[in-house]
This record gives structure tokens, C-alpha cells and sequence, in this order.
């Protein structure tokens, strides 16, 4: 009885996710078309080629009224390296948003990211980009801590890029949410009076990691599945409530899918009430946030409004 009920929560859950007008249609036809052929795929090859889709449209993208400031240092090691980007024209403290970028716990640079950057600056947010250290050289919770000094660096420094320092963000895409997810779930990891107004996870791959697993979480979280229950962000979620934002891509492989239905259904059974949440129509694993400061707003507006509304 008590799996069928579980059940009816994660269906429940499915026809409540009601996506918005998707604007995938605003970019030209055939990135739409090659991003449905290629289907609910991982691989270098989808990378390379939704970069090459998207990479003409990102070189036309706005940029005005943003000020850049590149490889801000919020630690000790060579990764620990933060771009800002910053509304011009603010008159006041702005919210701020921490994107950590994907690339399943082992490769990834903000350089990728500059996208994100730049469209919540253009909104009136100040947008930080944030590089974190790798597996297997560092382990789990190591993207907490990483974390943790980024929002040290960020209570002491963004009063000078006019920021809001109780008013912070975080944000992550594919194995950066997972490290958003470890450090919001887990008290221990967080620091105190750290201004988290709310979370943005967004393909997140590592919410209980007793389920499918792959080569760069053996990595970052190791082989020993004793210890999988103990580091799974899903088992930690009765503590501080940090309002959430949960998208994910109709693209996005089926762990991944099962990874966000399995952190939704928690959240429901803990609060009785869905987290906020977005299908990202006509998007896969990579263009869920390539996409962002194109024509397509299927994801952007959503996200502005998140941080404008918490």
C-alpha cells in the first residue's frame, strides 16, 4: 500500500508539472528539430553538437548594460575563480545568483556559463559564474566547502559589485546542482548567517545516490555503497527549508528524470506541498542552459521571477 501511495505522489507530481508556452520556436527551426532527433541522449557527441547549434546564436547575444569582472578569487586553489557580472545601471542592491556549472564532477568551466551570467545581469541580478575543484582529486563534500568559501568571498566583496548579501541564490546545472543540493540539504556543510533566500537546481543527477550511478560520481562520491545512503542529499531534506526552484529537461536521460522525480516526491511527502518546478520542453541535458540568453526564453524569465519573488 505505502509503495502505491508513493506512486500516486510521483504521478501526481508528473500532471502538476505544468510547463509555460515553450519559446523554443523563437530560435531557428532546425535547433529545435536536431535536438528532438537526438533524443534523451548523453555522449560527446551531444555536446559538440548542441554547442555547435547553439554557438552562433550565443555570439549575437545581448550584452549591453552589463559590467564583467573575470577571475575573482574566493580561495585557495587555482579553480577557486568567480566571474561577475553586473547590471550597470543598479541603483541599489540587486539579488544575487552562484551558477555552478555541469560536467559530471570531473571537467566544466564558467567560460560555458558566461551566457547565464550575462542574461541575469541584463534582468537586474548580479550574476556570479563560479569554477570548483574536480574528482578524483577531491571527494565529496568537497563542492560544499567550495561553496561555503564562495559565499564567504561574496558576504565580504559584493557590497562593491552593489549586491545583496542577504539575498543570495544558489544555482547548479547537472553536477553543479548536485553540489548546490549537498550543500542546502546538509546543515553541516553550510555556514552561518549565509543569506540563502533560495536554490535552483536544475538537471540535478545525484539527489539519492543509491540509484543509477555513473563514472564521474564513482569519482567524486567512490565506490563504496555502504556509504551512498549517508551522502544522499534526499535523506537530508528534514532540516533547514530553503525555497526551491526544480527544472529539468523533456530530454534529459531517464536517471536523470527518476533522479528529480525521486527529490520532488520527497519534498512533496515532507511539505505537502510541490516545490516550484519546470519541464524545460524541447530541451536536452545541454540546451537546457545553453539556451539562455537566446531568443528562447523557455527557462530565463522563470528564473528571474524566482529570485525577484523570494
Amino acid at each position: 500500500m505505502k509503495v502505491f501511495r508513493n506512486f500516486l505522489i510521483l504521478v501526481t507530481a508528473i500532471f502538476l508539472i505544468n510547463p509555460a508556452n515553450a519559446q523554443m520556436s523563437a530560435n531557428p527551426p532546425e535547433v529545435g528539430a536536431k535536438i528532438r532527433e537526438m533524443g534523451a541522449k548523453l555522449g560527446r557527441d551531444v555536446v559538440v553538437t548542441t554547442n555547435k547549434l547553439y554557438g552562433p546564436l550565443l555570439r549575437k547575444m545581448p550584452r549591453k548594460a552589463v559590467n564583467v569582472a573575470k577571475n575573482e578569487v574566493y580561495g585557495p586553489h587555482e579553480r577557486h575563480r568567480i566571474d561577475v557580472y553586473q547590471p550597470k545601471k543598479s541603483k541599489s542592491l540587486t539579488p544575487i545568483v552562484i551558477h555552478l556549472h555541469g560536467g559530471g564532477f570531473v571537467r566544466g568551466d564558467k567560460k560555458g556559463s558566461a551566457n547565464i551570467g550575462t542574461y541575469l545581469a541584463r534582468h537586474g541580478i548580479l550574476g556570479l559564474i563560479a569554477n570548483y575543484r574536480f574528482a578524483p582529486k577531491v571527494k565529496w563534500p568537497a563542492g560544499s566547502k567550495d561553496i561555503a568559501n564562495m559565499i564567504k568571498w561574496i558576504k565580504a566583496n559584493g557590497t562593491k559589485f552593489k549586491g545583496d548579501v542577504n539575498k543570495i541564490f544558489l544555482m547548479g546545472s547537472s553536477a553543479g546542482a548536485g553540489h548546490v543540493a549537498s550543500y542546502i540539504f546538509f546543515e553541516k556543510h553550510q555556514i552561518k548567517n549565509d543569506g540563502i533566500a533560495g536554490a535552483i537546481l536544475i538537471s540535478g543527477p545525484t539527489y539519492e545516490l543509491t540509484v543509477k550511478k555513473g563514472r564521474g560520481h564513482f569519482a567524486y562520491f567512490g565506490k563504496d555503497s555502504s556509504k551512498y545512503s549517508e551522502m544522499s542529499s534526499i535523506r537530508n531534506i528534514n532540516g533547514r527549508k530553503i525555497p526551491l526552484f526544480i527544472a529539468y529537461a523533456e530530454f534529459d536521460p531517464s536517471n536523470i528524470q527518476i533522479q528529480n522525480m525521486l527529490l520532488i516526491n520527497a519534498l512533496y511527502k515532507r511539505d505537502k506541498l510541490l516545490p516550484t518546478i519546470k519541464q524545460i520542453q524541447g530541451h536536452n541535458h545541454f540546451s537546457i542552459t545553453r539556451h539562455i540568453n537566446t531568443k528562447d526564453e523557455s527557462l530565463g524569465p522563470e528564473l528571474v521571477e524566482f529570485v525577484r519573488t523570494h
